[in-house]
């Protein structure tokens, strides 16, 4: 049996987040710091459907929800929508029902939907529907340092395997903090690196001097976007607690890195930090500074103890592969970039670590 699908478009979102109906489910489609984000998205369109709601007997058992992008395929322009939020109750599932929800949304956004930074099982059931293939495969590493065996193994936890893990943690971090005493590289260059919050004036202006030629238009309107209406809050609520994706984190942070050589600005790279996790998103330099970039990484992860860092650019990847020290292990991680029609890249256009919803999570 299939559900009763309701549609929420964008000039509708507000209302709809402030509604009755939405304070009153039990799992709500979209957090208001994401509806918020939505709102203020520089691509969006009133008429976008955003919110694709799905239910049995009035009972809200699936959504999906897309954000609206452009992206450069050779000399044209293409709008489209990324799928960004996919949820089924539990007792509903293998009904085809997120199925159904995708095919209206494929309906809805003239067949040019993208999807990536997914879950295994998200992955398989995209590509059996037969209406994506890959674009784009990121070359990249994870690497491990501050590793914590809760983290590691997901494993169901009593008093012997708690006890346990906070034995090997207690190893582990002793490890690192020796290690941190031997990992001293000597400056090989006159490159310097300075760090903020957010991009500031200096790197808007090198941007509008030098733009990044990539697949997805990550300009200074866009960044701007992304930070001033992140999807992250530091502050936890009932609705929380209720949205089945990330709205929440004590410890989620942006770092905007200027690269310098002898006082001239190189351009400059982004990664955030969530919950131990460092992940890069953007680079934008004029020069190879690679494995200068890499060294700046692994003295951040050692003071800041970071668990382990995600790097999807294949360069600083390679990088770190054949130098892991001082990390405990680094392997080969990637993930691909799907589309429902068919991309041109002749003009061989970049792809971003953070390209999708990866910036904002």
């Amino acid at each position: 049996m299939t559900l009763q699908v309701k549609k929420i478009r964008l000039n509708e979102l507000e209302n709809f987040v402030n509604s009755k109906a939405f304070q009153n489910y039990e799992v709500v489609p979209i957090s208001p710091i994401r509806a918020r984000s939505y709102l203020a998205n520089p691509h969006a369109l009133n008429n976008d459907i955003v919110l694709y709601l799905g239910f049995k007997n009035e009972r809200l058992v699936a959504f999906r929800s897309i954000f609206a992008d452009t992206l450069n395929s050779d000399d044209q322009q293409i709008r489209f929508g990324w799928c960004s939020g996919n949820w089924v109750h539990e007792q509903y599932r293998r009904l085809g029902y997120s199925e159904q929800l995708l095919r209206e949304a494929y309906e809805d956004w003239d067949k040019k939907l993208l999807f990536t930074n997914y879950a295994p099982n998200s992955e398989k059931l995209y590509v059996k529907t037969g209406l994506f293939q890959p674009i784009h495969q990121f070359e990249g590493v994870r690497a491990y340092l501050h590793a914590k065996t809760a983290r590691l193994f997901q494993t169901q936890k009593n008093t012997v395997t708690a006890l346990l893990s906070n034995i090997i943690d207690f190893f582990i971090s002793l490890l690192v903090h020796l290690i941190g005493f031997f990992y001293n590289p000597k400056p090989g260059s006159a490159i310097s690196f300075s760090d903020t919050t957010k991009p500031d004036e200096a790197c808007y202006e090198f941007l509008k001097s030098n733009p990044v030629n990539s697949v997805f238009n990550r300009d200074e309107t866009e960044l701007k976007w992304i930070f001033d209406h992140p999807w992250m809050s530091q502050q936890n609520n009932g609705v929380s607690s209720r949205y089945p994706f990330s709205s929440f984190s004590k410890n989620f942070y942006y770092k905007t890195v200027k690269v310098k050589r002898d006082k001239k600005m190189l351009g400059f790279f982004i990664f955030s930090v969530r919950e131990g996790h460092l992940k890069t998103l953007y680079f934008n330099l004029t020069e190879d500074c690679t494995k200068e970039i890499a060294v700046f990484l692994k003295k951040y992860c050692l003071s800041n103890k970071i668990e382990y860092l995600t790097i999807y650019k294949k360069e600083l990847a390679g990088q770190l592969l054949s130098r892991k020290f001082p990390f405990l292990h680094a392997k080969r991680y990637g993930q691909k970039i799907y589309s429902t029609f068919q991309v041109s890249n002749k003009k061989q256009h970049t792809f971003q670590d953070g390209d999708g919803d990866v910036f904002f999570t």
